[in-house]
Parts: C-alpha cells; sequence; structure tokens
C-alpha cells in the first residue's frame, strides 16, 4: 500500500502557522464565525500570501460584495490583489445570491472550470452560508464534496470554507461540522463590558498536527491584514542580568539606598498611595536616563500626554530636549488585554533598542481587566527581560498581583508630622541585593526629588 505523503502549505497568516503548525496541501478548511469576526480576511490572506510569496494561483469565489468592493477593502489591510490579478496569480468570481438549489450545482460547475483553468493551488469559497439556508445540508456537503474532491485530487488544492455562525451559538449548527473537512477554525468577535471589543480563533480541528485547547486573539489591520497572537511567551525564559550592572536612577540619594542604582534587566514596581509621589518619581529616573543617552520609552495610562510634558517641565526638564524619551497616553478602554502587551513590544520594533520602559498608572488597566491583567504583566516583564530591558511600572497600594513579578520593590507612603504631610520612600524588596528596608523622606528640593 502506497502512503501519501503530507506536504505542508504555510497560510502565511502571520503567526497562525507559528502556533498550529499550519495546513497540509490539499486540505479542505472550514472557517466559521459570527459577523466581523474576519472570516474573509483569514480568506483573503491565505490566497493573498500563497500568490505574492510562493507564486501559487488562487482562486476567490464570493457570494457576498463585489470585486471593487473586496480589491478596496483588502488594499486598506496591506493586500494588493489587483496586482496579483495583472499577474495572472489570482481571479476574483462573484456568484450571484442563490435563489434556488440549481445554484449549488451552477457553483460546483464554477468551481471547477476556474479552478482547472487558472490551475489554482489555493480556493476559496466566501460563504456557503446562502446555499445551506436553500439546500438541505447533506447535499450542499455532497456536491461541494464531489467537486472539491475533483480539484484536490487533479491539483493538490488548499481549499478554505467560510461559514457564518449567529453571534451567541456556540455550536456551528446545520450539520455543517459534520462536513467532510480536513480543518475547522472557528473565528469570534467578543464585545466585553469592559475593555475595547477582541476577536478569539479556535482549531477545533487541525487533520496531521496536535491540537491546543487555547483560544488565540488576533487582530485585524494594517500592515498585516490578519495577525494571530501567541497567548503566551512560548520560549523559555531567558536574561543575561549582572547584578553589577546598575542603572542609575539619578535621583540624590535614592541610587545610594539601591546600592548604586537599578540592577538593569529588571522589574521595578514603585507602590504608593495616591499623591504619594509615584509619578514624579518614575518619570525622574525616565527623564535623567534619557538625559544619559538611554532610549526610554514613557506611557501613562491615567495622565494625557501634554500633562506629562508639563509635569516634566515642572521637575526642571524640557521635553524637546530630551531626544531619547518618547512620551505617549494610552486609555485603557481603547485596549484589549493582548494590546497592552503588544504597545510593550511595539517599542522593541523601533530602530533603536528601548533600554528603559516605565508604565505609569498600571491601577487603571487592573480595574478594567480584573484577573486576567496578572498574567499578561508577567508576559511584559519576561519579554523585558529576554531583551535585558529595565521595565519599571506604578500602581496604587494593594495590587499584591504585581509583587510577585517585581525584582525591586519601592514603597512610598505619605505619612503626617506636626500637621504637615511627609512622602517617604522604602526599597522593601531587590534581588540580588539586600537594602536597608528603612523610610527615608522623599522632597522636593529645587523642583528635584531628593532622596534624604
Amino acid at each position: 500500500m502506497t502512503v501519501m505523503k503530507l506536504e505542508d502549505c504555510p497560510s502565511g497568516i502571520p503567526g497562525f502557522d507559528e502556533v498550529t503548525g499550519g495546513f497540509y496541501r490539499g486540505q479542505l478548511v472550514l472557517v466559521a464565525g459570527n459577523a466581523g469576526s474576519g472570516k474573509t480576511t483569514f480568506a483573503a490572506k491565505f490566497i493573498y500570501e500563497g500568490a505574492r510569496r510562493w507564486g501559487e494561483p488562487g482562486l476567490y469565489i464570493s457570494t457576498g460584495e463585489s470585486k471593487e468592493e473586496f480589491y478596496a477593502y483588502m488594499a486598506k489591510l496591506g493586500m494588493n490583489f489587483k496586482k496579483l490579478e495583472e499577474q495572472g496569480l489570482f481571479r476574483y468570481v462573484l456568484f450571484p445570491t442563490p435563489t434556488s438549489s440549481d445554484a449549488l450545482m451552477n457553483l460546483s460547475k464554477e468551481l471547477v472550470s476556474n479552478a482547472m483553468e487558472m490551475k489554482a493551488r489555493r480556493v476559496v469559497i466566501d460563504s456557503i452560508t446562502p446555499f445551506l439556508a436553500l439546500s438541505p445540508p447533506l447535499e450542499v456537503r455532497a456536491v461541494l464534496h464531489n467537486a472539491l474532491k475533483t480539484i484536490t485530487r487533479t491539483l493538490r488544492a488548499t481549499t478554505i470554507l467560510t461559514v457564518e455562525v449567529p453571534r451567541g451559538r456556540e455550536s456551528i449548527g446545520a450539520e455543517v461540522e459534520e462536513f467532510v473537512c480536513d480543518a475547522l477554525i472557528r473565528l469570534a468577535l467578543v464585545v466585553p463590558e469592559a475593555g475595547a471589543p477582541y476577536r478569539t480563533m479556535r482549531v477545533l480541528k487541525l487533520r496531521g498536527r496536535p491540537l491546543s485547547r487555547v483560544a488565540y486573539e488576533y487582530e485585524i489591520g494594517p500592515p498585516y491584514g490578519i495577525r494571530v497572537l501567541p497567548t503566551s511567551l512560548l520560549e523559555e525564559l531567558e536574561s543575561k542580568i549582572n547584578r553589577l550592572d546598575r542603572v542609575p536612577t539619578g535621583v540624590e540619594g535614592l541610587d545610594e539606598v539601591l546600592g548604586g542604582g537599578l540592577i538593569r534587566g529588571t522589574v521595578v514596581l514603585i507602590e504608593g498611595p495616591p499623591g504619594s509621589g509615584k509619578t514624579l518619581l518614575a518619570l525622574s529616573i525616565a527623564a535623567e536616563n534619557s538625559a544619559r543617552g538611554l532610549e526610554t520609552a514613557y506611557i501613562s495610562f491615567e495622565e494625557p500626554k501634554q500633562q506629562i510634558e508639563e509635569t516634566l517641565r515642572f521637575l526642571g526638564y524640557e521635553p524637546e530636549k530630551l531626544e531619547k524619551l518618547s512620551v505617549s497616553s494610552v486609555s485603557p478602554r481603547a485596549l484589549t488585554l493582548r494590546g497592552i502587551y503588544n504597545i510593550a513590544e511595539a517599542l522593541h520594533t523601533l530602530d533603536r533598542k528601548v533600554d528603559l520602559i516605565v508604565l505609569d498608572g498600571l491601577t487603571a488597566l487592573a480595574r478594567e481587566f480584573g484577573a486576567a491583567f496578572a498574567q499578561i504583566m508577567r508576559e511584559i516583564a519576561f519579554s523585558a527581560k529576554r531583551r535585558g530591558c529595565t521595565l519599571i511600572i506604578t500602581v496604587i497600594s494593594g495590587l499584591a498581583v504585581l509583587n510577585t513579578i517585581a525584582d525591586t520593590l519601592i514603597k512610598l507612603r505619605v505619612r503626617e508630622e506636626e500637621r504637615e504631610l511627609r512622602r517617604e520612600l522604602a526599597v522593601i524588596k531587590m534581588r540580588m541585593y539586600s537594602p536597608t528596608p528603612r523610610y527615608k523622606e522623599l522632597k522636593l528640593v529645587g523642583n528635584r526629588l531628593v532622596v534624604a
């Protein structure tokens, strides 16, 4: 008996093959999802990258939008299908909205004739939902299976079918899950009570590949079109931390308490009640290090960028002269959990390596996302360590979930003494060094912070 050799068919979708292993040549893939989940974009990216990167002709049969609409929408996502069509690598066929059971046989003929004529290696039918509404699911399955069997056997084409799943329904329904498919991918657009909407992907079936029960998040937008995001860092945590390699804070008196400064490549948590000076301290460290030539990124989740820059001026710095410091402000409600991670990751894609990242006001994110917030912060911490980047985060006292992530814990407090309020600072924890756990005064002297 001859055993058929399985040939890889990479999807070309960033992140998808890395987390799933990808498809095999000649497989039939069913992509199901609710409206807005990205089924068309997933299928289009599969066709586009096959033609652009590997020269594989692609056939796209649509029962929905016109070719002009499809081309315009995909162009905004970074996919130039017009160019591929001019090169003879892509064909778009708009199939009329089916109104009778005869349409199913017509679809079969269109599919086979176009695929054979252009020698398609990748095929998409977007979507089969209208046919399921007119014909019994078993009939739809039988007709399409026979047509696809023909082009698969002759051309070894890999085919994606999309199907609509009503919002709120867990099962795919209409017996489609019994379709003779090699892969079944479920996409979903999730609209949470808090935070921005996000999309998730579950690979329910992928013949020839081991499956994970993980639900992967993915993004739609330029320049990727669609990109699948890993749920966690896949590689083993690595770092090259040297306890003697220090990053001076530049705050008078604080480096002495820290034994020379922060240990480069570690995670520093600044914790304290409102008004205790967390932002002033973190911003002072960021400004001092950027002035010393370190690439520094300061991201606030509570205050506008203009307000942060005005605070820099209050502290005696001129923001326009701090060329190594980038300041940005992000609204927690505009983010998904994965979006938080992406912000930190995006900093490392810049031409210049980022040495220091400050995430100020993370309490706002914790309130927005609850328990899931801790996991994404662990991933950010691991990512920073892997790159040798020092990470400073500030929170209001009481967010204990971050204590285990931090290598250094700087605790601030406000104490009343003789009817005056005094800000105080203590280094409670510092891995690889043993500081004296004693509070010292944190005060402004000539608009600069001093630890005395």
